[in-house]
């Protein structure tokens, strides 16, 4: 059953990285955000199954530069969202100061998978952005 899912997976992921744009005409993609991360601790395999990890902010320093250039202060709302969808997110509001922009990968490490999930949010005023925070979790499997 775990190989099913697994094969699941990597077929969706496969799907979604054909038909999503590689990235946005000011070069942010998530996909290349994810490349350029140091590859994630191989922990030992009592520590690491089924367990939500969350990258360290040092290590998102120069993700968080990017995304804070890509949509600076003062960005739109819809401008923003539309900046991070089509890079490979998808975003919701969760109330009239946030937004959620959320990308989900699948990277393969020795005989582990981990599932990566980036959290973009958008902190608003006014419905303009007011800043931004940057989480990268994942879990292996």
């Amino acid at each position: 059953m775990r190989r099913f899912v697994i094969a699941i997976i990597f077929s969706a992921t496969a799907i979604a990285s054909t038909s999503a744009p590689a990235a946005t005409p000011n070069g942010l993609s998530f996909r290349k955000l994810e490349y350029q991360q140091p590859r994630d601790p191989l922990l030992p395999s009592n520590q690491s199954a089924d367990i939500l990890e969350h990258t360290p902010p040092a290590d998102l320093a120069s993700a968080t530069d990017v995304l804070d250039n890509v949509v600076p202060a003062g960005t739109s709302r819809a401008a923003a969202e539309a900046i991070l969808q089509q890079a490979g997110a998808h975003c919701h509001s969760h109330s009239s100061t946030t937004e959620r922009c959320s990308y989900f990968d699948v990277e393969t490490r020795d005989e582990y998978v981990d599932a990566v999930h980036w959290n973009v949010d958008l902190h608003l005023a006014n419905d303009q952005v007011s800043s931004v925070s940057v989480d990268r979790s994942w879990v292996r499997d």
